[in-house]
């Protein structure tokens, strides 16, 4: 072999070298990445308990009942789920991880109309159940709180809620610490953070009795209006007559709210500040329909008997006759008619069917007698208010029936005068009845506002008493008008002057004993 080949042999032995280093990297990379492949492997991926430790509300702990009650009900409305797969990236030692998830909490705007819907059922069934309203009302026309107290508590106890509410759909990002997965601080946890911060469970509670107490509407009972031809009204609750001599009681009385809706926004004549006739007392009835208040004070050196009335409905305000049939002589007293129509309040009426013929006479919406020029006349209507004719208003029986038609006239009072229409003092300085001018027991029937009315007898006291006085008819008009009465009629006076209460005669009568009589004017309650 020549030299010169040997030396080119020599010359290109070392060339096999060359990949050497090349193949170690290729090795050595390949081993790194098999190594990376292989802690890759070990790190689990992104799980559901990493997600569902995300997602847990961040409530405070509660400590009352209704705060429980909300904390369970929160926790068992949150939903989550995830939206996609999770995306990895970065080397196993910045391992990330991404995952989008959406979140739906509960809805408190639904919750606070489910709760408000099931108090105000329950609340509801309490109070038709109710004899009297304010057993479930306080004065001020709210539900009791006790009552609703104990109907929140059940309403949240057993709420659901309905369909979630605020839904959220965020991305969520989290780094691999070597030994877990760690939610990373950014916009998409804080806006979960914000989502799940609900607070304090307790507060959020009293924040929706408040809430739903602003949202709950009373319900009262409807009651019928009392039939128009019916001779007596419902049997009064006997437990609702009160009798007492603390002007106190009242008072607190008509803070009840059966008082107060009846009231409206009238004005109470009677005061604690009235005073009293000595050794008298005060009686009262109410319930839903009906406030009764009768007392006695001195008037014009008289005894005065009150009587101040509110009603829920027109029909209660009524009349009675003898019999039951027109022109019937079966005469009662005040107190008898009292009691077999069932009436909380009766008073003497016009005793129609007495030794005189006058006026004109309505009995179940039709005119029984017509004698227009003798009297004035008072017809009350299905709305319970007093509408007056003068004498010589009609020319005919056919225009005086018009006008009872027109006017939803259901009976009429045929005595009289007038003392007041309309706040006008329209008291006569003559007239044909009455001995106007002389002194006698008088009565009276007042309107003071919309169902409102006052009874008045104004009559002596026993022999020797310093009220052994009667009055003109002059003094009992000025008696009307000074309690605000913006109608007034007079009603037969004399021994027909009488006021009976749960059936008792309340009034001292002229000549110490009641007179039968022909009608009277007595109100009913309308609740059965």
């Amino acid at each position: 072999m020549s030299r010169r080949r040997r030396r080119r042999r020599r010359s290109r032995a070392w060339l096999w070298l060359i990949p050497v280093p090349f193949l170690l990297a290729v090795l050595a990379l390949g081993a790194l990445q098999l190594k990376e492949q292989l802690a890759l492997g070990r790190i689990p991926a992104l799980s559901t308990a990493d997600l569902a430790a995300a997602v847990s509300p961040e409530s405070d702990q509660a400590r009352s009942p209704w705060g429980q009650s909300l904390a369970a009900l929160e926790s068992g409305s949150l939903r989550w789920e995830s939206v996609g797969e999770p995306v990895y990236e970065g080397r196993s030692t910045m391992r990330t991880a991404k995952q989008r998830i959406r979140l739906s909490t509960l809805d408190e705007q639904a919750l606070l109309g489910e709760l408000t819907a099931r108090c105000q059922s329950a609340l509801e069934a309490q109070a038709l159940a109710a004899k009297r309203s304010d057993e479930v009302y306080d004065g001020a026309l709210r539900w009791r709180e006790e009552l609703y107290s104990a109907a929140f508590t059940e309403a949240l106890a057993g709420a659901t809620a309905g369909e979630s509410g605020q839904t959220l759909e965020t991305e969520l990002k989290y780094e691999w610490t070597g030994e877990r997965w760690r939610l990373r601080q950014d916009a998409g946890s804080d806006a979960l953070r914000t989502a799940l911060a609900a607070g304090d469970p307790d507060s959020r509670a009293e924040a929706l009795y408040e809430q739903t107490a602003a949202a709950l509407q009373p319900v009262f009972k409807s009651y019928a209006p009392l039939e128009e031809t019916a001779v007596y009204g419902p049997a009064p609750a006997g437990e609702y007559f009160r009798t007492t001599d603390n002007p106190q009681d009242v008072a607190e009385l008509l803070n009840t709210a059966p008082a107060r809706r009846l009231i409206g926004e009238q004005q109470v004549l009677w005061s604690p500040e009235i005073e009293l006739f000595p050794g008298s007392v005060i009686r009262t009835y109410l319930d839903d329909t009906l406030l009764v208040i009768v007392w006695q004070e001195v008037e014009a050196g008289t005894v005065g008997t009150f009587s101040e009335v509110f009603v829920a409905d027109g029909s209660q305000l009524r009349r009675k006759i003898a019999g039951d049939t027109p022109y019937s002589m079966a005469f009662e007293t005040t107190s008898d008619f009292c009691s077999d129509a069932n009436a909380v309040l009766a008073v003497g009426g016009d005793f129609y069917n007495h030794a005189r013929a006058c006026g004109v006479c309505v009995y179940e919406r039709q005119i029984i007698r017509f004698e227009p020029n003798t009297c004035d006349c008072c017809y009350i209507t299905g709305d319970g208010d007093l509408l007056f004719s003068y004498r010589e208003q009609f020319s005919s029986q056919a225009e005086a029936q018009r006008f009872v038609e027109d006017n939803n006239v259901l009976f009429s009072l045929a005595f009289g005068p007038v003392l007041v229409d309309d706040g006008v003092d329209v008291t006569p300085d003559w007239y044909m009845w009455g001995e106007i001018d002389d002194t006698y027991a008088r009565s009276a029937l007042g309107l003071l506002g919309q169902r409102h009315y006052l009874t008045m007898n104004l009559n002596c006291d026993r022999p020797g008493s310093p009220y052994y006085n009667l009055a003109t008819l002059r003094t009992a008009a000025d008696a009307m008008i000074r309690r605000g009465c913006v109608k007034a009629y007079t009603l037969d006076g004399g021994q027909t002057a009488t006021t009976a209460f749960n059936g008792e005669l309340v009034n001292p009568v002229q000549f110490g004993r009641q007179k039968e009589i022909s009608d009277v004017i007595y109100f009913a309650s309308a609740a059965e």
